[in-house]
């Protein structure tokens, strides 16, 4: 961290206007260090993934991933990658813990999931006002919230902030989680777990069962002004979170990272599942015809090839265009509207591709793989749950992409799904 930048930082007006001095510093040493971090970050993560693996049922089973999956993620610093550096946390580049969520699906969808989906929101509290973020890391950097977005609850402003009544759906990793985060349209305010209640029957689905994505209900819980998140701010460039978390890792877009990080879970997903598969095929004998070995059918070496080349191709783009994106903020510059819409959109592609990739081999995949024991078929329930999810939407991406390049004009901004395109 510049020692120019935290002195100057005392002798500016507002958070934009740090921001705009600190982008002409020299962060190549930063950079280093970011990338440094995360390498080791993904060398922890896989010391810890074989004991995930081995957990992944209980998190079927429980609805829940397991209490000691979750100390094992802690335990590799996988709560801690977006946690600013004066709290404690890694603080490292984006395509390194994309990476690690990856390797982590490939153990367990659920838990990669809720990896994932807890540290965006560690993100967004990297952008509020210090007072939230000394509350949230002050005595722990593996602090965790979960979140409901869907802004369906009840809220209103009372003196001092908002009174919130109602039930927001799909929170997942609550189990795992101190802090909450519920959607208001252009608020998002931050709850603690002990101010509302979680329905432990409400999680009742056949795909990623194991993130205990759950319904929270809350019953005139007051929200003090300094935690809530005014979108606004994002929007304008104004977050005060800058003025602690002024440097290049808080820079790029908290909406482009949101709806970039299923995406990792996709693609390990897959991955495990296309290993699986040919651990089976390796081994199967087919009974019709000769009873040859199935991995002697050409049909499968083609489905096999092009499965495995799909899925290995939008991995590396999705890890490659997050590196570019770092790696322009070191040098103080942001991507352009249509370069964030085009890997906006590459990261709804590759859901959908990853998806496609499986349901290509599951018609040769034997009529095992429909058994409850078998990964496979539980690998095909959580990549159609993935599917489905409002970051995999490829359509809706699609066409702010083409919208952007063919220099149409946006929806302006109203809500956090407006956001999206501008920052």
């Amino acid at each position: 961290m510049s020692v120019t930048v935290e002195i100057e930082s005392k002798q500016c007006n507002s958070p934009a206007q740090l921001r705009a001095m600190a982008a002409t510093q020299d962060w190549s040493d930063y950079r280093a260090r970011a990338y440094k971090a995360g390498g080791e970050f993904v060398k922890a993560v896989e010391a810890v993934t074989p004991e995930i693996k081995s957990l992944r049922h209980e998190s079927e089973r429980d609805g829940k991933v397991s209490q000691r999956t979750g100390d094992l993620m802690v335990q590799a610093g996988v709560f801690r990658t977006f946690t600013p550096l004066q709290y404690g946390g890694l603080e490292a580049d984006p395509a390194s813990f994309f990476e690690g969520v990856m390797k982590i699906a490939e153990a367990d969808s659920a838990a990669a999931w809720i990896a994932g989906q807890l540290n965006c929101h560690s993100f967004e509290i990297a952008l509020m006002n210090e007072r939230m973020q000394e509350e949230f890391w002050g005595d722990n950097p593996d602090t965790r919230a979960s979140s409901s977005y869907a802004p369906i609850g009840k809220l209103r402003a009372v003196e001092g902030g908002y009174e919130l009544n109602g039930t927001w759906t799909f929170s997942s990793g609550v189990d795992h989680a101190q802090w909450v985060i519920l959607g208001g349209g252009d608020k998002n305010f931050v709850v603690p777990v002990t101010d509302l209640e979680v329905d432990h029957s409400s999680w009742n689905v056949e795909g990623l069962k194991g993130t205990g994505s759950k319904s929270l209900t809350l019953r005139e819980v007051f929200v003090p002004e300094y935690r809530v998140h005014h979108l606004r701010d994002t929007y304008e460039d104004n977050n005060a979170g800058w003025l602690l978390n002024n440097r290049p890792l808080y820079w790029l877009s908290f909406m482009g990272i949101f709806n970039s990080t299923a995406t990792n879970t996709v693609i390990g997903t897959a991955s495990y599942g296309l290993q699986y598969f040919m651990e089976q095929a390796k081994v199967r004998l087919t009974r019709q015809g000769t009873g040859a070995p199935i991995a002697n059918n050409p049909f499968l070496h083609l489905k096999l090839a092009d499965t495995l080349t799909k899925v290995n191709g939008v991995r590396n783009r999705h890890l490659s265009n997050w590196s570019a994106l770092f790696d322009l903020a070191c040098k103080g510059k942001e991507g352009t509207p249509l370069e964030r819409m085009r890997v906006r959109f590459e990261s709804a592609d590759a859901n959908a591709t990853c998806f496609d990739a499986i349901h290509e081999i599951w018609p040769i995949a034997g009529a095992a793989a429909s058994a409850q024991n078998n990964d496979l078929q539980q690998v095909y329930r959580d990549l159609m749950a993935a599917r489905n999810h409002g970051s995999a939407g490829r359509e809706m991406a699609a066409s702010l992409y083409i919208k952007t390049m063919f220099g149409m004009e946006p929806a302006p901004f109203s809500d956090m799904g407006t956001l999206a395109y501008y920052k």
